[in-house]
């Protein structure tokens, strides 16, 4: 039996990560002895705090090495709420903080919990590439902003206007 496959008409919109070809590359300069410093990608040019680390050790030593709820420990949950009241007086509800593996985790969910079919989305442009790929992917149309260094990157209130359509949603 030959199963034919279906070419999926969203995907034609999908732009490579490009930002993943810069860091192989930049890997294999780095082989060849050169200094390279690294600004591709939103990693911190740090490592791991030590105490992290200590109890990310101390935690797979108990055999915490289960799966945990799909939102995030609640205790960790509790504690960023705790910070946001402590430094911002902010009072947020644990059980609306979810944990996520990375802002491309949390972008997901949240597109998914925002973004319906048909629905436009004002994006600056540059943005992080990943964002116009997740509108995509929910049938959505992202609707580009060009931003640059003279508008600090931020779209104004006129381009804001003048680029709202009837489909708009979000931004």
């Amino acid at each position: 039996m030959s199963v034919k496959w279906k070419s999926n008409s969203r995907l034609e919109k999908i732009n490579p990560f490009r930002v993943m070809d810069v860091v192989q590359r930049a890997g294999e300069l780095e082989a060849q002895g050169r200094r390279i410093v690294h600004m591709e990608v939103g990693e911190p040019d740090f490592s791991t705090a030590a105490p992290i680390i200590d109890a990310g050790i101390a935690a797979l030593q108990a055999g915490l090495t289960q799966y945990t709820p799909a939102a995030g420990l609640m205790q960790l949950r509790e504690a960023i709420a705790a910070h946001y009241r402590r430094n911002y007086n902010l009072t947020i509800n644990a059980k609306r903080i979810f944990i996520t593996p990375g802002a491309s985790g949390g972008l997901l969910l949240l597109a998914h919990l925002l973004i319906n079919a048909d629905d436009g989305i004002l994006l600056a442009d540059p943005a992080y590439p990943c964002v116009r790929n997740l509108i995509h992917l929910l049938k959505a149309q992202p609707q580009l902003l060009t931003v640059d260094f003279s508008n600090n990157f931020q779209p104004s209130l006129a381009q804001l206007q003048h680029s709202y359509q009837s489909s708009t949603r979000g931004i």
